[in-house]
C-alpha cells in the first residue's frame, strides 16, 4: 500500500484532499486509479486508509474517503539535532538518515564554520527530503525542521533538554581543557536511561570551533566522542542518532 503526506489541515472527518507534488506522484507517477486503497500521515501522529474517489484526470488534486484511522503517540524520548549546515548537499543526506532512524526534530546551525546559508527553495527541498523519508520509513510523525539559528541561540534553550550531547572528535580532549574528560557516547547514554529529551549537536565540516565547544560545555553539553576515527560530518550525525536511537529503541 502507498503512503501520501497529507497536512492535517487538508483533512476533515471523512476526506483528505492530496495536492500538489503527492498529488503528482498519485496520478501520475504511481497511476493510481479510483477505488484504489492508499495510506495517509498527517505528519502529527495520524494514520489513515483511504479509497481514492472518481476524478477528472486534469485537476489539481485528488479526493480520498477515508476508511480507518489510528493514532500513534509522539516518539519518547524526543531527540534534537542541532547540526552545523555542511557544504552542498550534505545535508540532505543528514535529514533523510536521521528521519529513518527516528530524530524528532533538526536545528540547521549557522557556527565559525557553516558557510553556507540556505535559500528558501533550499528550505523547501529540505522539506521535501523529510516528507519522502517520512513516508519511506512508515513513519507516522513529521520530524520538525526548523530555521536556521546561531549556535549561541540554540544554547541558550538548553534548559528544555535532559541530556545535552556534544559530539568532539576525540583529539580535542587536550587542546580545549584537558580537565574536561571526553566520554564514549555509548556510556553517557547508559548512564541516563531515563532521559525525556535529548540534545546532539554535530558540528559542519571541521567541527565547532574551540570556542564554540568552549560555550556548549559551559552551557551544559556533555562531550561525546563516537571513537577513534575521524568521521564525516554527515557520518557523524547519522551514526550518533542511530547509536542514541538503538540505546532508547526509538
Amino acid at each position: 500500500m502507498h503512503t501520501f503526506y497529507v497536512p492535517p489541515s487538508q483533512i476533515d472527518t471523512d476526506t483528505a484532499t492530496i495536492t500538489d507534488s503527492e498529488h503528482h506522484h498519485l496520478r501520475n507517477v504511481l497511476r493510481i486509479s479510483s477505488g484504489e486503497t492508499i495510506r495517509i500521515i498527517d505528519g502529527q501522529g495520524n494514520v489513515y486508509t483511504a479509497e481514492i474517489l472518481d476524478a477528472p484526470t486534469n485537476r489539481s488534486s485528488s479526493e480520498a474517503r477515508i476508511c480507518t484511522h489510528k493514532f500513534h503517540t509522539p516518539p519518547s524520548p524526543t531527540l534534537t539535532l542541532f547540526h552545523g549546515i555542511p557544504k552542498n548537499d550534505k545535508m540532505e543526506l543528514i535529514l533523510q538518515k536521521t528521519t529513518e532512524l527516528g530524530v524528532t526534530q533538526i536545528v540547521p546551525l549557522h557556527s565559525e564554520r557553516a558557510l553556507q546559508k540556505p535559500s528558501q527553495n533550499r528550505y523547501e527541498r529540505w522539506h521535501r527530503v523529510l516528507i519522502s523519508a517520512t513516508k519511506q520509513c512508515k513513519r507516522s510523525w513529521l520530524p520538525e525542521l526548523c530555521e536556521a539559528q546561531q549556535l549561541e541561540a540554540s544554547l541558550a534553550q538548553l534548559k528544555r533538554f535532559s541530556l545535552r550531547l556534544l559530539l568532539s572528535p576525540h583529539a580535542e580532549q587536550t587542546s580545549i581543557n584537558p580537565h574536561v574528560e571526553i566520554q564514549h557516547i555509548k556510556t553517557v547514554l547508559r548512564e541516563t536511561p531515563s532521559a525525556s529529551a535529548i540534545a546532539l549537536f554535530v558540528g559542519p565540516e571541521g567541527g565547532f570551533s574551540d570556542q564554540e565547544i568552549t560555550a556548549a560545555i559551559q552551557s551544559g553539553c556533555i562531550p561525546v566522542t563516537l571513537g577513534t576515527n575521524t568521521l564525516r560530518t554527515e557520518t557523524a550525525a547519522i551514526v550518533a542518532v542511530a547509536v542514541t536511537a538503538y540505546e532508547y529503541q526509538l
